[in-house]
C-alpha cells in the first residue's frame, strides 16, 4: 500500500495533500509550507509521518517555482511526476470540480496521481539545456521584436528603402541605416561614401556604386515628413543599438549552447541549413524522446503549426481562408520552426523552393512561411528518426 501526495506550486508558499489507495478522493487536510528550506523539511517529515509510504509526488509543471522543489524531493530519493497544467485543469473539470484554492488544487493532483499513476523521472533531467535553448529563443524574439520596430521607423522615414531591398532590416539595410538613418541623411551623404558602406564582418562588400546610386535616388524622391525626422533619426539609433546588442548576446548564447550540445543527434541537426545551435537546441529540448510521435503529423500537432479550420456559416466561405495555424501546443518548439522557415528560405533549397511554390499559387508571404514552418519540422523528422544527416536530394517524411 502507498500513498499519492499532490503539490500545489507558488511563488513563496506551497499546499501539499495526500490521497490514499483505493480511495477516489484526497484527503480534505491539506498542508501548507514555505517554500524555503524549513518548508521542505516540514513537508519531509509530514510525509515521513503518514502510515503509508509515499508511491508519488505529482505536481504541475507551470512557471518555474517547482525546479526547487521537485529537485529536492528527487535527491532525496522520492518519485516525483512533473504533469502538464491542462492535465490537471481536465481532470478537476471531469469531476466537476468547482472549487479554487491551493489545498484545492493540491487534492486534485494527489487525486490524479492515485487515479492515472503519471509517469515519474528526473523532473530536471535536460533542464539545463532547456533553460539556455530557451533563453537563446527568448533573445532571439526579443532581437525579431527590435527589428519590427526599426521596420516602423523606416515606413515614417525613408519607405522607399524598400525598393531597394524587400526586408529593410537585411543585414546591408541596417549598414546603411546605421550611417544615415532617414532619407533625408542619406541625401546629405556623399555618394562615394555611401557605395563604401558595407555590413558587420570580415571580408563582407561593400554595397556598391550602383546601389549607392539607387538610394540617393529613392531619397532624393522620398515622401518622408520632414518634421519628424530629427526624432526618426533618434530612435533609429537607439534601436540598431540594441539590435547590434542583441546579435552579441545571441552570439554569446549560442557560444554557450554549443558547449552544452553533445551526441550524434544533435551533430546530424547541424546539418540542416537554418539550424544552428540555439535551434538544435531547443528542438532536441522540446521534443525530447522524438519516438513518441507515432508520425510527422503528431510532432507537428505538438508544437501547434498544423492548420485548423475556422468556418462557420458564412465565415471561412473561401476554402484559401478558412484555415488557419493552429498555435497551439509548444510555443518554444514553434519559435524554433519559425527561426527555421526565415533563415531557410535564403539558405535551405528545400525550403527556399517549398515557400516560391507557396507564393506562386497565391499565398501570402507569412501564409507560406506557415507553411514553410511545417515543412521545416518533416525535415527535422526525416532527419532525426532516420539517423542520417540532411541531403536535399533524400526527403524522407517530408510533406508537399
Amino acid at each position: 500500500m502507498s500513498v499519492s501526495v499532490g503539490v500545489d506550486i507558488g511563488a513563496y508558499k506551497h499546499a501539499a495533500a495526500v490521497c490514499r489507495q483505493g480511495e477516489r478522493e484526497a484527503e480534505r487536510k491539506a498542508l501548507k509550507i514555505s517554500a524555503n528550506r524549513q518548508g521542505f523539511e516540514e513537508l519531509e517529515a509530514w510525509m515521513t509521518r503518514q502510515p503509508e509510504p509515499v508511491g508519488t509526488v505529482v505536481m504541475e509543471s507551470s512557471g518555474h517555482y517547482w525546479f526547487n522543489l521537485a529537485s529536492h524531493l528527487r535527491r532525496r530519493g522520492y518519485e516525483v511526476a512533473v504533469v502538464n497544467p491542462l492535465e490537471a485543469k481536465y481532470f478537476a473539470k471531469s469531476r466537476l470540480q468547482r472549487s479554487k484554492s491551493d489545498p484545492a488544487d493540491a487534492r486534485t493532483l494527489a487525486a490524479l496521481g492515485m487515479r492515472d499513476q503519471p509517469r515519474t523521472s528526473d523532473p530536471l533531467g535536460g533542464a539545463e539545456l532547456k533553460q539556455a535553448s530557451r533563453f537563446a529563443m527568448r533573445l532571439v524574439r526579443e532581437q525579431a521584436q527590435a527589428c519590427q520596430r526599426i521596420q516602423r521607423l523606416v515606413d515614417i522615414g525613408f519607405p522607399e528603402l524598400r525598393e531597394a531591398w524587400d526586408d529593410p532590416t537585411c543585414m546591408s539595410a541596417l549598414a546603411v541605416l546605421r550611417k544615415a538613418p532617414s532619407a533625408k541623411a542619406v541625401v546629405r551623404l556623399r555618394l562615394d561614401t555611401l557605395a563604401k558602406v558595407k555590413r558587420p564582418g570580415d571580408g563582407a562588400r561593400a554595397i556598391g556604386a550602383a546601389k549607392a546610386t539607387q538610394l540617393k535616388q529613392l531619397a532624393t524622391e522620398s515622401v518622408a515628413a520632414p518634421e519628424l525626422e530629427a526624432q526618426v533619426t533618434f530612435e533609429m539609433q537607439v534601436l540598431i543599438s540594441q539590435y547590434d546588442l542583441y546579435e552579441q548576446q545571441i552570439a554569446a548564447a549560442e557560444k554557450n549552447l554549443q558547449s552544452l550540445l553533445d551526441g550524434e543527434t544533435a551533430r546530424r541537426l547541424l546539418t540542416i541549413p537554418g539550424v544552428g545551435p540555439a535551434t538544435a537546441a531547443t528542438l532536441m529540448a522540446e521534443i525530447g524522446d522524438i519516438w513518441r510521435f507515432e508520425d510527422v503529423d503528431q510532432l507537428l500537432a505538438y508544437a501547434g503549426v498544423h492548420p485548423k479550420e475556422q468556418s462557420s456559416g458564412k465565415k471561412g466561405a473561401n476554402p484559401e481562408t478558412s484555415w488557419t495555424m493552429a498555435k497551439t501546443g509548444n510555443a518554444y518548439l514553434r519559435a524554433a520552426a519559425y527561426r527555421m522557415a526565415v533563415v531557410g528560405i535564403q539558405h535551405n533549397p528545400i525550403i527556399r523552393e517549398h515557400y516560391a511554390r507557396k507564393r506562386a499559387a497565391g499565398k501570402s508571404k507569412m501564409n507560406a512561411v506557415g507553411h514553410c514552418m511545417s515543412k521545416s519540422l518533416s525535415l527535422v523528422w526525416g532527419v532525426w528518426r532516420g539517423g542520417k544527416d540532411f541531403d536535399p536530394a533524400n526527403r524522407p517524411g517530408l510533406r508537399a
